[in-house]
């Protein structure tokens, strides 16, 4: 009977070992990889042999990820860097043409206070003729322009080689926007003024422009007012 419990004693303990090493594996805590989380080398050392290959995979898996991201990221450095030298060669061309400009402006702003200084009308003294006036420095600075001080003042001139002092004639400083049609003019003519287009050959110009009161661009009448387009 001493034997028999003996035996079944021997037989009994290493059962109970094999279930209490069984009750108490090692569980390890949950993480997640994507979200940075990983396993202190100690906890990495219990894990069993399925747990470590699932963990190394998923780490590889992991690794895969961030190299494409990594990739992805690359290529957009490279394309914004590209993409920022472009803008800044753009900003530097913008500066030099925004510098051009504001140079262009000051001058021209120089010349309109300059024109605004200028007189806009003139009263003849002793002597003076359309010709020498138009050469004034201060009217158009050459004797060639007196024409438009004629036509300017065709109310008062009837004969451009007679004018008489005191007369105060006006000095037109813009360039018109309308004209009215005297006798012995035509389109071409026209163009050909200096204050118009100063070239005959865009006489076409007014044509198109007047098309609704000119029917035939050899023929046109005094007092028509035509319009110049600019």
């Amino acid at each position: 009977m001493l034997k028999r419990t003996k035996v079944m004693t021997a037989l009994i303990v290493p059962m109970a070992l094999v279930f209490a090493v069984g009750c108490t594996k090692y569980q390890p805590r949950p993480i997640n990889i994507a979200e940075g989380e990983y396993y202190e080398d100690e906890e990495y050392q219990k894990l069993s042999k399925d747990d470590r290959e699932a963990y190394c995979r998923e780490l590889a898996d992991e690794l895969i990820q961030l190299q494409g991201r990594s990739e992805t990221a690359q290529n957009e450095l490279t394309s914004n860097k590209d993409r920022i030298r472009t803008l800044t060669t753009d900003i530097r061309d913008s500066e030099r043409e925004y510098a051009n400009l504001s140079a262009q402006i000051d001058e021209l702003t120089r010349q309109l206070q300059v024109l605004a200084q200028l007189p806009k009308t003139w009263t003849l003294q002793y002597g003076e003729c359309l010709w020498n006036l138009a050469g004034y420095e201060e009217i158009y600075g050459d004797p060639l322009k007196w024409t438009r001080i004629w036509r300017a003042n065709s109310g008062m001139i009837e004969d451009p080689d007679w004018v008489l002092a005191g007369w105060e004639l006006a000095i037109p400083r813009d360039w018109p926007k309308q004209h009215t049609v005297v006798r012995d003019e035509w389109l071409a003519k026209i163009a050909g003024y200096w204050e118009v287009y100063d070239n005959w050959r865009d006489w076409p110009k007014l044509f198109e422009a007047n098309k609704g009161q000119i029917n035939d661009p050899d023929l046109i009448f005094p007092e028509q007012v035509l319009v110049i387009p600019r």
